[in-house]
C-alpha cells in the first residue's frame, strides 16, 4: 500500500483500566500501516471533524455495547459520505439496538470479534459483516522461559457457589449459572486436586495493582504452568472464541479447551496445537498429558508457533486494512 490511509477511531479511552489494555495494542500495530487519529468524547460527526480539521478516508466507531462504555455517542453518522465501520464484542447485548445503530448509521462495514455466533445473530448482516478474531501483542504474550510451577491453571469469569468449602478465593463479580459450565465444572471437580490454581476474574473497571493479574503479570503466570482450561462460554448467540485460546498458547502453554466452530476455522487443531476437551472427560486428558510430557511439550510447541505466526495483532491489522482498502 503506497499511500497510508487516514482512520479515525471513535473510542474511549478504557484502556486505563489495566485489565482491557491489551485491547487498545491492535491500534498499535494499525498505527505501522495507517495515519490513526483518535476522538474519545460524545458528539456530532460533522462537528468533530471540523474540531480535528480531519478528512479521514475511514471511520471506525468501536463496541457501542453496555451504553457506550468503550466508545462515545457520535451522532450523524449516517450523513456523511466518508466510509465507515464499526466493532463488535459481545453479541448478547441489546442485538436490536445493534439492528438499530447498523441500520440508522449506515454502517459499511461490520467487523466482529466472533464469526459463527455473529451470523446466527445477526443474518441480514452478512455482506457488511468482516471477521476480525482476538489477536495477541507478541511482546508481552510470549514464552519467558519461566519454570513450570503450576500444573493446571483456571482463570476467568466462573460461577461458583458461595456455600461451597474451597480454598481458592472467590470472584467478585460471577456470571449466571452455566453461562461458562465448562470452566464452572473445571473448578468443582479441580478444586482440591494437587497442583491447581484458580485466579478469579478482579471486574472489568478494577484498578488495584495488587489485586490484578494482568499483562506481563499474566503473561507470565500463563508461561509457568503447563495446563490452562478455558472455555468459550454458551450464549444463546453460540460459543465465541475469547482472548484466553490465543493467550495461552502464546506464552507456550498447553490449552485445554471447550471447542467451537470459530477456533476450528481459525486453524486450531485437536492434539496438533491443542487439547479439545469437554465437560466429560477434560479431568482425564489433564492427567494424561500431565503424566505425558514429551506429548505435552510437542503441542504445546505447536501451539506456540501457530499463535505467534497466525494471530498477532500485527496480522489482524493487516487484515483489517485490506478489508478497507477493498471497500474504498
Amino acid at each position: 500500500m503506497d499511500k497510508k490511509l487516514k482512520i479515525l477511531i471513535l473510542v474511549k479511552p478504557f484502556w486505563v483500566y489495566p485489565k482491557h489494555k491489551v485491547k487498545k495494542d491492535i491500534f498499535d500495530a494499525l498505527e505501522k500501516y495507517a495515519n490513526v487519529y483518535y476522538w474519545h468524547m460524545d458528539g456530532h460527526i460533522q462537528d468533530i471533524l471540523k474540531t480535528m480539521n480531519l478528512q479521514p478516508d475511514f471511520i471506525f466507531h468501536y463496541d457501542i455495547a453496555w451504553n457506550t462504555a468503550l466508545s462515545p455517542m457520535v451522532d450523524g453518522l449516517a450523513d456523511i459520505d466518508i466510509p465507515k465501520g464499526c466493532f463488535v464484542i459481545d453479541l448478547h447485548w441489546q442485538p436490536n439496538e445493534r439492528i438499530r445503530y447498523f441500520t440508522e448509521n449506515n454502517i459499511d462495514l461490520i467487523f466482529s470479534a466472533t464469526k459463527h455466533p455473529f451470523l446466527q445473530t445477526f443474518p441480514n448482516f452478512k455482506d457488511q459483516f468482516r471477521w476480525l478474531p482476538w489477536s495477541i501483542n507478541p511482546d508481552i504474550m510470549k514464552d519467558y522461559g519461566l519454570k513450570k510451577e503450576i500444573d493446571t491453571l483456571l482463570m476467568g469469569l466462573v460461577y461458583i457457589d458461595k456455600n461451597i468449602q474451597t480454598h481458592h478465593r472467590l470472584p467478585k463479580v460471577m456470571p449466571p449459572k452455566g453461562r461458562y459450565a465448562f470452566r464452572d465444572t473445571v473448578f468443582e471437580q479441580m478444586k482440591d486436586e494437587p497442583g491447581f490454581v484458580y485466579h478469579p476474574h478482579p471486574g472489568h473497571l478494577a484498578t488495584d495493582a495488587q489485586e490484578l493479574i494482568v499483562n506481563e503479570d499474566y503473561a507470565k503466570e500463563l508461561n509457568r504452568t503447563k495446563l490452562f482450561f478455558t472455555c468459550g462460554g454458551r450464549h444463546k448467540t453460540g460459543r465465541v472464541a475469547v482472548l484466553k485460546f490465543f493467550e495461552a498458547p502464546a506464552c507456550k502453554t498447553l490449552l485445554l479447551a471447550e471447542p467451537n466452530e470459530d477456533i476450528l476455522e481459525l486453524g486450531f487443531k485437536d492434539k496438533e496445537n491443542f487439547i479439545s476437551c469437554t465437560v466429560d472427560d477434560f479431568k482425564e486428558k489433564a492427567a494424561y498429558y500431565l503424566a505425558n510430557e514429551q506429548e505435552r511439550i510437542r503441542i504445546t510447541e505447536n501451539g506456540y508457533r501457530f499463535v505467534q505466526q497466525h494471530h498477532t495483532h500485527d496480522e489482524r491489522a493487516k487484515q483489517m486494512l485490506n478489508e478497507i482498502s477493498a471497500l474504498l
